[in-house]
């Protein structure tokens, strides 16, 4: 049996007088453990490509790989294929909406596979 991606949520990505992650380096590592590959979803800032950036480079900095679902012409695969996932903070709402959007939306694999269901 495949193991599922271990999901990490950081309500406070930043504290005064510390940069990005660093009070929380000792627990993203305690926390990820061997897993190496992270999907991180940078939907909750509307600059995603800088937001991604800025995550890639700090993980990296701790000894992850990571990848941007934004980014991916196939995020469900990007899940698969992953030990990890990143949900970055910011506006709770546009985190939602985009991921409704990219997952739950009428062209999602999701609803397709439901339209499919033929009740009788």
């Amino acid at each position: 049996m495949e193991s599922l991606p271990r999901i990490l949520l950081i309500s406070n990505s930043t504290v005064y007088g510390c940069d990005y992650l660093d009070h929380v380096e000792q627990q993203i590592k305690s926390f990820l453990g061997t897993a190496r590959k992270v999907l991180f979803f940078p939907f909750a800032l509307f600059d995603r490509d800088t937001y991604a950036a800025k995550a890639k480079a700090r993980f990296a900095v701790m000894g992850y790989s990571v990848e941007t679902a934004h980014a991916l012409s196939d995020p469900h695969q990007g899940i698969e294929q992953t030990d990890a996932i990143f949900i970055g903070g910011g506006n709770t709402f546009c985190l939602l909406k985009a991921l409704q959007d990219r997952f739950a939306g009428p062209d999602s694999p999701q609803s397709k596979r439901r339209r499919a269901v033929h009740w009788q």
